[in-house]
């Protein structure tokens, strides 16, 4: 039979190593996606918020709201889905245009939609209009018991929620818009006792044409 001493070891051995995986953290790929430098602070962060571009359409001059993904974009769209892997986030918010809500479902749950811009009240899938805007998703986002929550928006509004939660300094929103080819990119938000940090995971969700099967 074991000593207890060598239990004793033997357990501090398998806590040393969960640590290094980051012990309890719930969304691994993620994690391991993030730069390391900042990762300390993402473990003790209590929330989340991940706000992205949506995947790439089946045109990039189709820009109505109904414009579907493309085969490339729906491949984005599993990458997505795969980083966060299988727990559902506890919110997903897009705008009502259908490229938007279709990049949010990569997170598991109803996605919530709100107007694209002020008077654009129609939603992707049909339904009631769409009366919440995106000044008051952003504040169900601020004040949500939800651990994680997923936003899907487009390329001269993802800035608006960086802007709203954090410094954009450092950031491709430094620009205030997001240039026309800046596909895959997470902009993950955290917050560590109470103040509000970004980190930007570059390119984390794109896929090359022939992995999608384009030409």
């Amino acid at each position: 039979m074991p000593s207890m001493t060598s239990i004793r070891l033997a357990c501090a051995v398998l806590a040393l190593a969960l640590s290094a995986c980051g012990p309890g953290f719930d969304r691994e790929a993620l994690f391991e996606a993030a730069p390391e430098a900042v990762r300390a602070d993402l473990q003790a962060a209590d929330r989340h918020i991940l706000v992205v571009r949506h995947a790439r359409k089946i045109s990039e001059d189709c820009n109505a709201l109904d414009c579907a993904l493309s085969e490339r974009g729906a491949a984005m769209v599993d990458r997505l889905a795969e980083l966060l892997g299988p727990r559902p986030v506890g919110e997903a918010m897009a705008s009502s245009a259908c490229r938007t809500v279709y990049t949010a479902r990569a997170g598991k749950a109803d996605v919530v939609q709100h107007q694209p811009a002020p008077g654009l009240d129609t939603p992707c899938g049909g339904g009631d209009a769409v009366a919440r805007s995106r000044a008051v998703a952003m504040l169900a986002a601020e004040e949500s018991g939800s651990r994680w929550t997923l936003v899907a928006e487009h390329s001269n509004t993802v800035c608006l929620w960086i802007a709203a939660f954090a410094s954009v300094e450092g950031t491709p929103c430094a620009a205030g818009d997001l240039g026309s080819d800046a596909y895959g990119d997470i902009f993950w938000l955290y917050r560590v006792d109470g103040d509000w940090q970004v980190t930007v995971l570059l390119g984390a969700f794109d896929v090359a044409e022939a992995e999608a099967g384009e030409s």
